[in-house]
């Protein structure tokens, strides 16, 4: 029986598997170590860069948002203002342009109702306070933003003596109050006749000296100029009816996120939206003909530029000859860009027209070590697009 026991414990004793030595485990631990020393600067580079991605996503989302907001309503200007009617006491028509100032813009317009009763408004919101559907009354006027000047001046009413349902609708930008001294961010705000003012939207990089409204009116010769930041602001009462004569109103909108760059550094990403809205009711001129596709605007030319410490790329190119003559049907200007080796996608932008010899513009999301190309096709108001200059392939 012993030595049949002892037959068992051996034949145990060699099926039991051996343990690690402390070498290799020394080894294992080494090589454990190693593998993870080189994959986590990795994973952190890709994370840096994540979240500088999520960045510029945050700064573009953030200016194409204030500046949609702002343009869709700019359009309407102009619906439902009621003409001069001296038998009621109103001497003037009610303006279409309020106020146009460099860092805020007031209009009239029919742009809500509470019923369908309200044919013209442009839309509907059955919540919507009553008082914010139709005109001021001169008995309770408004101080207009960033100024001292009150309105209404009258009270605007139909020939049946019924309110106007033309609103008065303000947009304006103000320093953030809670943002560190000399950020240069603001607030866009926006109130409809004397309702409470609302935030479109934060983190609004506004430089200094830089307006963020300008205007273009059309002079007494016909001819469609910009008025000079320095003869803002401008008023519906003004004499020569300078308010009157506006054309075209053009935002730069920035939006700004303070991230990190690839070395963990504290950096400010900013996106730029630039739009010029031509408001379909203030006495726009007939546009020509559409019947032929555009002549195409001269070839683009790119250069990198560094200002305030930011990259971008300055997009310049000529006017198309079919804007100010030919059937001058020209209505902007449609901005493409690739990487080289790449098909052409959507369009990044679209630029109205301004009359101008020449036009610019900038693409702030960009990366060193890519090579783009740009391209520039006009559009008429069919639209169709001429065909595509491009420009010489960069790299920075």
């Amino acid at each position: 029986m012993r030595l049949l026991a002892r037959h068992r414990h051996r034949h145990r004793a060699r099926i039991v598997p051996a343990g690690f030595t402390l070498a290799e485990l020394l080894l294992t631990l080494t090589l454990t170590v190693g593998v993870f020393a080189a994959a986590i600067p990795f994973f952190t580079m890709q994370l840096r860069q994540l979240q500088q991605d999520i960045g510029r996503s945050d700064a573009l989302q953030t200016a194409r948002f204030a500046q949609n907001t702002v343009d869709r309503e700019l359009r309407n200007i102009g619906i439902g203002v009621q003409p001069m009617d001296p038998a009621q006491g109103i001497p003037r028509k009610q303006p279409k342009i309020v106020q146009a100032h460099a860092f805020a813009v007031t209009f009239n317009t029919d742009l809500v109702a509470s019923d369908t009763g309200d044919v013209e408004a442009v839309y509907i919101d059955p919540n919507v306070a009553s008082n914010l559907t139709i005109a001021m009354n001169i008995g309770a006027p408004i101080t207009l933003p960033l100024s001292t000047k009150t309105y209404p001046d009258f009270t605007y009413r139909k020939s049946d003596r019924s309110m106007s349902l033309a609103e008065t609708v303000s947009y304006w930008v103000r320093a953030d109050s809670s943002a560190p001294s000399g950020s240069n961010l603001y607030v866009l705000w926006r109130r409809v006749n004397d309702g409470p003012a609302t935030v479109v939207a934060t983190e609004i990089l506004v430089p200094s000296g830089q307006p963020f409204f300008k205007y273009q009116r059309v002079m007494a010769n016909g001819v469609i100029d910009s008025i000079p930041t320095s003869s803002l602001p401008v008023y519906w009462d003004q004499t020569a009816s300078i308010a009157d004569s506006i054309r075209a109103v053009a935002m730069s909108v920035s939006g700004a996120f303070n991230g990190h760059d690839l070395q963990h550094k504290a950096k400010q990403f900013v996106r730029t939206v630039n739009s010029q809205t031509a408001p379909a009711n203030i006495g726009l001129s007939q546009r020509g003909s559409c019947g032929d596709v555009p002549l195409s605007p001269g070839a683009p030319i790119v250069a990198l530029v560094n200002v305030g410490g930011v990259n971008r790329y300055q997009v310049t190119w000529t006017a198309s000859a079919d804007e100010a003559s030919g059937e001058q049907d020209v209505e902007r200007y449609v901005v493409f860009r690739h990487v080289v080796g790449q098909p052409w996608g959507e369009p990044l932008d679209q630029i109205g027209k301004s009359n101008s010899p020449s036009y610019m513009w900038e693409d702030f999301d960009i990366n060193p070590g890519v090579t783009y190309e740009y391209g520039i096709s006009a559009q008429d108001c069919s639209p169709a697009n001429s065909s595509m200059r491009t420009s010489a392939a960069i790299t920075h």
